[in-house]
């Protein structure tokens, strides 16, 4: 079983590999490859250790393995999305290091995330994920995510991103 926890500004450097390595694995094939070249470690280690100190509590959440290496994380809050109702949640992102696919980490944090909104009463949460990223869609859809027939072009590093909206009931 995978350990779930808050992150600790300690988990920075291993937040960022993760980002940075996802999107390698992920996004070949659906944004230009000068872009993936250009993702910097050190960078995304700088957001990190910028975003973490003000994350509100319960909002972000990393998966262990066995050794207590982080191997994933969850963003989670309210839906971000414009004229959503104020019930309404958001899984805001979810990635697991592209070595511990397939280990239980992502549904452990899909879990917390589902579980913590429904917690502050929202009832039915929402995900964007890129059009082109089968593998996360047909995760999903496992988990009992449906598409809610929206779309949008989100603008990330330089380039056009195409994502597809998912939803589900707390």
């Amino acid at each position: 079983m995978t350990e779930v926890r808050p992150p600790v500004l300690e988990d920075a450097d291993q937040l960022a590999r993760i980002h940075v390595d996802t999107w390698r694995a992920t996004c070949t094939g659906l944004i230009p490859d000068t872009v993936i070249a250009g993702l910097s470690l050190n960078s995304s280690v700088q957001r990190w250790r910028d975003v973490l100190p003000t994350t509100p509590p319960r909002h972000c959440f990393v998966a262990l393995d066995v050794t207590g290496d982080v191997i994933g994380f969850v963003r989670r809050g309210p839906s971000r999305d414009e004229g959503a109702a104020p019930t309404t949640g958001e899984v805001q992102s979810l990635y697991v290091h592209p070595e511990h696919w397939n280990t239980g980490a992502g549904r452990a944090l899909l879990d917390t995330a589902t579980t913590e909104l429904r917690d502050d009463g929202f009832t039915d949460a929402t995900l964007w994920v890129p059009t082109g990223n089968a593998r996360a869609r047909r995760f999903y859809e496992r988990c009992g995510w449906h598409t809610d027939g929206r779309t949008q072009h989100d603008h990330r590093r330089g380039v056009v991103l195409d994502e597809v909206s998912y939803r589900r009931g707390l």
